[in-house]
């Protein structure tokens, strides 16, 4: 399998074979070495170019990439986009063609995928937020639902219900509900009174 690097430096790759720019390279062991997460992050962002081998479509215009960012670039709290990713977006987000990227001057390109990374990272910094501020209002609710961890009011009320109705000598039992409960106490105490 040939493989051409798109990119403006020479890329390693896991065997330890160098890709020079622009050179078409024989690479033994293609099947296994485009498994490789940052092989197949290339080959997306379409930095590499597999040829050979299997017929493929005609060849799209690539679009260059950076020489400053790494290939994998954290955004934050376990987040990453691969440099593709990035390239893609930024260049979507100009709305130039693939020439007039691929014409803009390094400096310039630069400038537009940093800032399309910063524009990633404030989006998951968001995102981040947003779960966080979830967890913690589901964390919340639960523990609002959970209690103080004593019997809830209704139960209290209840208990003191039955206490009373046994001191009235009301033949009352735990299936009553409250309001039952409170109702014979109040027949009971006014029977009471009057007599």
């Amino acid at each position: 399998m040939k493989i051409t690097n798109n990119h403006k430096g020479p890329l390693g790759l896991p065997d330890g074979t160098i890709l020079q720019p622009g050179v078409q390279t024989p690479v033994d062991g293609w099947e296994q070495l485009k498994k490789n997460s940052v092989v197949q992050g290339w080959l997306k962002a379409e930095i590499l170019i597999a040829e050979g081998g299997k017929p493929s479509a005609p060849a799209q215009e690539s679009l260059l990439g950076s020489n400053v960012l790494p290939a994998n670039i954290e955004l934050g709290e376990g987040v990453s986009v691969q440099l593709g990713e990035v390239v893609r977006q930024a260049f979507e987000h100009t709305g130039l063609t693939v020439a007039d990227w691929n014409a803009l001057e390094e400096g310039d390109r630069e400038a537009e995928l940093a800032a399309m990374v910063r524009e990633l990272q404030s989006r998951a910094e968001a995102e981040a937020e947003a779960r966080k501020a979830a967890a913690a209002a589901e964390a919340e609710k639960a523990q609002a639902s959970a209690g103080t961890g004593t019997q809830n009011p209704s139960a209290v009320d209840k208990d003191a219900l039955l206490v009373r109705a046994k001191e009235l000598e009301i033949d009352a039992n735990r299936t009553w509900g409250v309001p039952k409960l409170q109702a014979a106490i109040a027949e009971a105490e006014a029977k009471k009174g009057e007599g």
